[in-house]
């Protein structure tokens, strides 16, 4: 009998013990394919590439962030694609901070970052970097972004 338990606890340790790089590799490989998403839909809207960013984002998509004002805050889907679309937009790198995936939703956590031209933000053009928080929803096996909000970040505070 205690060979038998002894067994048992080294097959229950061995379990566990496995279990912890497995959660890992899951969190990394969840990382990775948003990573992929993000950078799909950044190269799409940079290459004005419409089949993909209708694939992309989902109906009833909006945003809100930078280049929102207090009186026309969100725009939808077709207003995004209609101000990129004819607006010139870099390719970007993508930083994952964070993946928050709850079944069929996952809440992507970014920092997007692209050499711009000049615009309202940075009247003499260079590298912008925008905070990202994206929700994206699976549907019938694809991942589509529900919604977005993007800011600025502030200028770090100078040392004292």
């Amino acid at each position: 009998m205690r060979i038998h338990l002894l067994a048992g606890l080294v097959a229950l340790v061995g379990m566990f013990a496995d279990s912890r790089p497995l959660v890992q590799q899951s969190a990394t490989a969840i990382e990775e394919q948003f990573h992929k998403l993000e950078i799909r839909w950044m190269d799409a809207l940079s290459n004005k590439d419409v089949p993909v960013l209708e694939e992309t984002l989902a109906p009833g998509f909006t945003i809100i962030g930078a280049g929102s004002t207090l009186d026309d805050a969100t725009a939808t889907k077709e207003q995004w694609l209609a101000v990129g679309l004819k607006r010139p937009f870099p390719r970007h790198t993508v930083k994952i901070l964070k993946v928050s995936r709850v079944g069929d939703t996952a809440v992507v956590q970014c920092i997007l970052t692209g050499e711009y031209p000049p615009m309202p933000w940075i009247p003499k053009g260079g590298t912008l970097q925008f905070l990202i928080t994206d929700t994206w929803i699976q549907r019938e096996g694809r991942w589509q972004v529900l919604a977005r909000h993007s800011s600025l970040p502030t200028a770090p505070a100078p040392p004292r």
